[in-house]
């Protein structure tokens, strides 16, 4: 796979051409009684949604995954500018189904490039469910951040439905009220997500970016700067250890761990890690020590993205680590749940996006 960070200054990348959105400030017709008709309207008036020939929106009806990842990349204004390229990349570099000259291809590739962890066998036309969206959604978030994440867990009546791998980006979705369960506290994370739905949670994201202060700027990146050695050790053919070592140091003051390991794909992962240096103020016995960090991972991921979040017991920048085995039970993890089949309301016959002959979001 190759790899992209969105580190890379800026040098006069394109960005994203938002669709005209014609009569932005008319209506759609069919949003009467739909619970996230607000919401939609405040997209369409802000030109990141146009609807069905700018008259309908079709809330009810399943959103495709060409339009979600549209709505995502839109609503939270993702673009190519963070990036310098020699070439950009095309569409087929990460995925496999979506094609170079698709009206969403671009939109793709951005999303990708910011972090949303999108499968490469994504199929653009199938319908998403709830715990997908979100987890892309809240990919996106991160891409605006760094954040701050308070450490609360909310407990859901239906947890158990949850995927493997998907429970971080749900718990975030909830605690920064971008995604909400029902009035029996279940959140439904395999029902179909609607085009309301997302729509309301894009529109809830966008004004918790745009509310929400980053936190604090982190210190350079201690692998970068020299500080901690990463390596991957292999283990059994099946199984490899990641290591982070910051070698020996004098004594207890300095520490390193992995905080969580988020898996993109069947070879690609982002391992999130946090360091600890000396407190000035502190005396600590002289004493010397070799702090590192260990974490098996099945060898099949070969590409590892190393991220760093800040000192121990801070969050800021990465996703909170909440509990859950980090090797595949069976398989690459976490490979995205079967796509349920494409409704006709999102075929690409249904444009319900900005530019002509598009569909969502």
């Amino acid at each position: 796979m190759k790899k992209y960070r969105k580190r890379f200054a800026a040098a006069g990348a394109a960005a994203l051409l938002l669709g005209s959105v014609s009569s932005a400030a008319l209506a759609f017709d069919d949003l009467e009684g739909v619970p996230q008709a607000a919401s939609i309207l405040e997209l369409k008036a802000e030109g990141v949604v146009s609807g069905v020939g700018n008259e309908k929106f079709e809330p009810r009806a399943p959103i495709a995954a060409r339009d979600a990842v549209t709505l995502i990349v839109r609503s939270l204004d993702l673009s190519l500018a963070p990036f310098s390229f020699i070439q950009p990349p095309q569409a087929s570099d990460f995925f496999d189904r979506v094609p170079d000259d698709a009206w969403y291809a671009e939109a793709f590739v951005i999303a990708r490039l910011h972090g949303v962890p999108l499968d490469r066998g994504i199929d653009p036309d199938g319908t998403v469910t709830r715990e997908q969206f979100v987890r892309w959604l809240m990919g996106a978030v991160d891409a605006k951040g760094p954040f701050a994440w308070i450490e609360l867990y909310i407990m859901l009546e239906d947890e158990a439905d949850v995927s493997e791998g998907y429970m971080d980006a749900v718990q975030r979705a909830l605690i920064a009220g971008i995604a909400k369960t029902d009035d029996d506290g279940r959140f439904r994370p395999k029902d179909e997500i609607t085009r309301g739905e997302a729509a309301e949670m894009a529109r809830n994201a966008k004004k918790f970016v745009k509310d929400t202060p980053p936190a604090e700027p982190l210190a350079p990146d201690p692998i970068e700067a020299g500080d901690v050695a990463a390596s991957v050790v292999p283990v059994t053919p099946e199984i490899s250890k990641i290591v982070l070592d910051m070698g020996e140091r004098p004594h207890p003051g300095w520490n390193v761990n992995i905080e969580s390991i988020e898996f993109l794909d069947e070879d690609s992962a982002v391992v999130r890690y946090s360091v600890s240096y000396p407190d000035p103020a502190a005396l600590y016995p002289m004493v010397v020590t070799h702090p590192k960090s260990e974490q098996y991972i099945a060898s099949a991921y070969t590409d590892i993205i190393y991220a760093y979040v800040g000192e121990s017991g801070t969050i800021g920048g990465g996703a909170p680590s909440f509990p859950g085995p980090l090797l595949p039970e069976t398989g690459p993890l976490p490979a995205e749940p079967a796509p349920l089949p494409a409704d006709e309301a999102a075929s690409p016959d249904a444009p319900v996006s900005g530019n002509p002959g598009e569909s969502q979001e």
